[in-house]
């Protein structure tokens, strides 16, 4: 039984989960605010929203526990917590949230949003995770999804890969709009971090913000189990999704290929938030719900921030050999004993000496046509790259109206970005889509 049919009744949107019990609580180790009832309503895929009735049995503490994030609006451990015990006995938490309230004499009434609803399992489990995606029905990655995980048919269909000791099965439910990924922990593979890594390769291959909506976190005595937000998709960012091209439907190997590698580059960064890597696809994300010129110059760091990643620039010189790097050595150190008998002005001289001491540091231009000689990027995604960079760096606009020849800039940035993201993950040049 998947955990989604478990928690099903918890996330279906627009219905009501009474409940006979609900607490407010303050900061650890505090009194509640108040103790009540009333109920939580599945107001969206990435909200619920709860009404709760009832008198505080301290009003000065309440009022003071409700106030205190004014103090330091930025530290979000001073909101308050919501628990819950449903008319059907299930113990929910739901988390932080910052409730407005009203009084009527003896009744109080608290409302507010909290993002996440969680309940505990005791019982006998093998360690891992259980994620539940929604999959929309009319979007591209249904039909990928469909031809790779176990064939072409509608209906249930799984398959298996093995990733830095961690057993994952990928399972399509397309009667049910869903996709599910079940993962065995290992020594690199702890599930409390594994929860968010599995998904993280499907948002670089789809350019969409792929959050499970159901989530079992298990070690061998409990679960630990969520209906958690999760954003609707948006065709518009389809454009920065790294798996694109003419073999997008066809190439089952190189899909999972890149899934695995993807997944082991962030399990190696062994990092609880999401990995660089996947946080720059996330920008490029939001900038595609902007202007064209937000999208050039997303991309434009993007790729620079890409490169940093791959550990190019500030390194010795990559286009000059080792004879010319000695060479230019002596010319820098020839310079800077000339600096030493300067008479002008020292803040000249400092900026010469600060200038020649970037001269045997790869720089990141000097970094990507080094990958254009070896074929990892495209000459027009160079070009593209060298255009855009500075004019949208320094305020300059990008048209804001679709051309062939502006088109294309925005395109070869993207595929640039697309190229270094391949190398990164060490895929063979001549394996890239164009």
């Amino acid at each position: 039984m998947s955990i989604a049919r478990d928690l099903e009744h918890l996330g279906q949107l627009g219905s009501v989960i009474g409940c006979a019990e609900m607490t407010l609580l303050a900061g650890d180790h505090d009194p509640p605010i108040v103790v009540g009832n009333g109920s939580i309503t599945v107001s969206s895929s990435t909200h619920f929203t709860y009404h709760l009735e009832g008198k505080p049995d301290d009003v000065g503490h309440a009022l003071q526990s409700l106030r205190r994030l004014e103090a330091d609006p930025f530290d979000g451990c001073l909101r308050s917590r919501l628990i819950v015990t449903t008319d059907h006995g299930e113990e929910i938490n739901g988390g932080w949230t910052e409730p407005w309230v009203v009084s009527h004499n003896d009744l109080w009434t608290f409302a507010g949003e909290i993002e996440a609803l969680s309940l505990i399992e005791e019982g006998q489990f093998e360690p891992g995770i259980e994620s539940v995606y929604i999959l929309p029905q009319s979007h591209q990655a249904r039909t990928i999804l469909r031809r790779f995980i176990g064939g072409e048919t509608a209906g249930d269909a799984s398959v298996d890969i093995e990733v830095l000791g961690s057993k994952i099965r990928i399972e399509l439910d397309d009667d049910r709009d869903e996709f599910r990924i079940i993962a065995s922990a290992s020594d690199a593979m702890h599930p409390t971090l594994l929860e968010n890594w599995v998904g993280e390769p499907l948002r670089i291959l789809f350019g969409q913000p792929i959050y499970p909506r159901f989530v079992a976190r298990r070690s061998r005595d409990r679960s630990m189990n969520w209906v958690r937000p999760s954003p609707l998709w948006n065709e518009a960012t389809d454009h920065v999704a790294l798996w694109q091209g003419p073999r997008q439907y066809i190439d089952r190997e190189r899909f999972w290929l890149a899934y695995r590698r993807l997944l082991a580059h962030i399990a190696r960064s062994d990092e609880f938030e999401a990995h660089r890597l996947t946080s720059l696809y996330e920008e490029l994300m939001d900038a595609a719900n902007g202007s064209r010129w937000v999208c050039a110059l997303t991309y434009a760091s993007k790729a620079e921030a890409l490169l940093d990643i791959l550990g190019l620039p500030g390194k010795p010189r990559i286009d000059l050999s080792e004879q010319e790097r000695d060479k230019l050595t002596g010319e820098i150190t020839a310079f800077r004993k000339f600096l030493g008998g300067w008479e002008g002005s020292d803040d000249i001289a400092e900026a010469a000496k600060r200038a020649v001491a970037r001269l045997p540091q790869t720089s990141a231009a000097q970094a990507l046509r080094a990958l254009v000689a070896k074929g990892v990027v495209q000459q027009d995604h160079y070009n593209a790259w060298n255009r855009l960079r500075n004019r949208v760096m320094h305020g300059n606009l990008v048209s804001p109206f679709s051309s062939a020849k502006d088109d294309k800039l925005l395109l070869d940035l993207a595929g640039l970005c697309r190229a270094l993201t391949w190398h990164l993950i060490d895929i063979e040049p001549d394996e890239i889509s164009t």
